[in-house]
């Protein structure tokens, strides 16, 4: 078989088996997905499951979701709202409307606007399990541990002065690699984290942050940073937004600390691959997809 025929073989089954073939790793791949100015990320576990978490400010969502997934896939085993604000939450309307879910995990805090009420609602009739964040339940995902760190408590019916900080923050693990993923939380949730963290109760160090509220100088303090010791720092934002994300003192930072950023308003979507380390699958993505990244851990 040439080469040629070889690479049409593929694209055909490809087809075939409703899979991208060059989208199958041996590890966890994360896609930030390129939603404008919010949070949709998916996770899919080495076994093709797939967790969405956020959903960001439009249906633009499906597109993506339509990009990244197999041809007429319609099957999320988790969805999770990190908080109520509406860049995380609107686009996750549609997708509980077009989606089979299977679990939905969210944070229950109280905010006052008609697209949440909207959303709590469709969680009140959804048909499976509906969890509530809080740090001592985790979850198993095929070969993936979505360790939940914040919040320490159940916060449902809670008011926050600033919702960001109400935000469910979930470091997702496989293996030795793993990505944290901030959600919106600032500064206060950063400090108890580390507290936390000083007293031996949570492991922060990852291979990957999703830098917490979008790159903003509102979180991402130097000596948060410093605790993860991440090799990437990946940030959700829209091509020039009003807020002026990501804020140069965090990108400063990052650079500090010898991080390389990765930047949906620059880039696109973002596609990660863990425990890429070369082989058949390696070498297919490089063909079909250049542009996605292959992580390997550089920790002993």
């Amino acid at each position: 078989m040439n080469f040629k025929l070889f690479l049409t073989f593929v694209a055909a089954l490809d087809v075939f088996m409703g899979v991208n073939l060059w989208r199958l790793s041996a590890g966890l791949r994360v896609d930030v997905l390129d939603i404008g100015q919010g949070d949709a990320i998916l996770l899919t576990t080495p076994e093709q499951h797939h967790i969405l978490i956020d959903g960001g400010p439009d249906a633009t969502v499906l597109t993506e979701l339509g990009e990244v997934l197999p041809p007429a896939f319609r099957d999320l085993d988790l969805v999770v709202l990190t908080h109520p604000h509406l860049d995380h939450l609107a686009g996750l309307v549609p997708v509980l409307e077009r989606f089979e879910v299977g679990a939905l995990l969210v944070s229950g805090a109280a905010y006052d606007s008609e697209a949440y009420e909207y959303f709590l609602d469709q969680v009140q009739g959804f048909d499976g399990p509906v969890y509530f964040a809080e740090a001592d339940t985790d979850f198993r995902v095929g070969s993936v541990t979505l360790d939940v760190l914040y919040p320490f408590s159940n916060e449902v019916g809670q008011s926050f002065e600033e919702p960001n900080n109400s935000s469910v923050v979930i470091k997702a693990e496989w293996g030795e690699e793993s990505v944290l993923l901030m959600g919106d939380a600032e500064k206060e949730v950063e400090a108890e984290l580390l507290a936390a963290w000083e007293e031996g109760e949570i492991d922060l160090e990852a291979d990957v942050l999703k830098a917490g509220h979008h790159g903003s100088d509102s979180s991402s303090t130097p000596e948060f940073l410093e605790a993860v010791s991440a090799e990437w720092m990946l940030i959700s934002c829209g091509e020039g937004n009003s807020y002026g994300h990501p804020r140069q003192v965090t990108l400063d930072k990052a650079a500090a600390l010898g991080m390389t950023v990765f930047r949906t308003d620059t880039e696109g979507r973002i596609s990660v691959v863990f425990g890429a380390d070369g082989g058949f699958y390696s070498w297919i993505r490089s063909i079909f997809a250049p542009r996605e990244r292959s992580f390997s851990s550089k920790r002993s």
